[in-house]
């Protein structure tokens, strides 16, 4: 019998952008899944739509808006699948996606999540996968390779994880909120010794950022704490030091000098404002004894260095 896949999908005022994506998802030429929609406290009827077009969707509706994180991992804990698909609302999935994405991910043990080929609506390439640059930053390529490869991590917009290993790791880490929190996961993934893939034959198109516009300042200062809590958790001691010292450098010259010291990493760089940098570094102080916890804990469960992640390319 094939494997139940449960399809996680977060929701926060976005009804046509879900109906879309919804009615992709049913077109999947694979026919063991089930779809879970966790309502981020929508006001434009949402759930109200997806009871009454979809009532044979699992429905959490949560009572605020409770980022990307945490409405996940609730998700998870509920799902009746083997796999879990987490998928962005603002999408819309090829027929043969979930396919391919279960074929690569039962042929090798160690591959333990995977990534679709994600394509914006002009069919360039949104993302083929994330890694980390020499400065700690996470960037996502733009190539079509012919066949499945190594990624640091997976664009949360559409991976899969097996269900075990989620709950394994704890699921994202909700002190995120939103943003980062794939990017950690995959990261760990690695350290913990097993791998995470892009699979080029699972198409799927990402219109991309649709929610987090809605919550700009919000989404930065997450981003700004995240990229300096992922540093800390994740990176060797020195090299912490190095990259958060790069870090603070390169938005310094970009907000008070209005160009970048170094190469872009083929992403868009949005500068937060001081007062978001400023309110980000104290929530790092305020929580720096579960930094170290989680630090600990990483490297307790350990298998993998950092090293050999940059001999594999995923860190540059």
């Amino acid at each position: 019998m094939i494997p139940i896949i449960s399809i996680i999908i977060i929701n926060y005022s976005e009804k046509k952008l879900l109906s879309e994506c919804l009615q992709s998802v049913k077109k999947t030429n694979y026919e063991n899944y089930e779809i879970i929609v966790v309502d981020n406290k929508s006001d434009d009827y949402s759930v109200e739509f997806l009871n009454k077009e979809y009532p044979d969707i699992k429905v959490i509706k949560l009572s605020k808006n409770c980022g990307f994180a945490i409405p996940n991992n609730l998700a998870a804990k509920t799902a009746k699948g083997k796999y879990l698909v987490f998928l962005n609302n603002d999408t819309i999935v090829k027929p043969t996606w979930l396919e391919e994405l279960l074929k690569c991910l039962e042929k090798d043990d160690r591959i333990k999540i995977a990534q679709s080929l994600l394509l914006k609506p002009d069919s360039s390439v949104d993302s083929s996968g994330d890694f980390i640059d020499h400065y700690g930053r996470a960037y996502s390529k733009h190539d079509i390779p012919k066949k499945p490869r190594n990624i640091l991590s997976a664009k949360a917009a559409c991976m899969i994880i097996e269900k075990e290993f989620f709950l394994d790791l704890g699921g994202f880490d909700e002190s995120y909120f939103a943003t980062f929190e794939d990017v950690e996961l995959g990261w760990r993934c690695w350290l913990y010794g097993f791998k995470v893939i892009l699979v080029p034959s699972s198409i799927v198109i990402h219109k991309g950022g649709e929610t987090i516009k809605k919550l700009h300042n919000e989404i930065s200062f997450h981003g700004v704490k995240n990229n300096i809590s992922l540093r800390l958790t994740h990176l060797d001691f020195w090299d912490s030091c190095r990259t958060l010292f790069s870090m603070f450098f390169i938005l310094f010259f970009k907000k008070f000098f209005r160009f970048s010291i170094v190469n872009e990493v083929d992403q868009k760089f949005n500068i937060p404002n001081i007062s978001t940098v400023i309110k980000a570094f104290f929530w790092i102080l305020k929580n720096l004894n579960k930094i170290s916890k989680k630090r600990k804990h990483i490297r307790s469960r350990m298998t993998t260095k950092n090293q050999e992640l940059k001999n594999l390319g995923l860190i540059n």
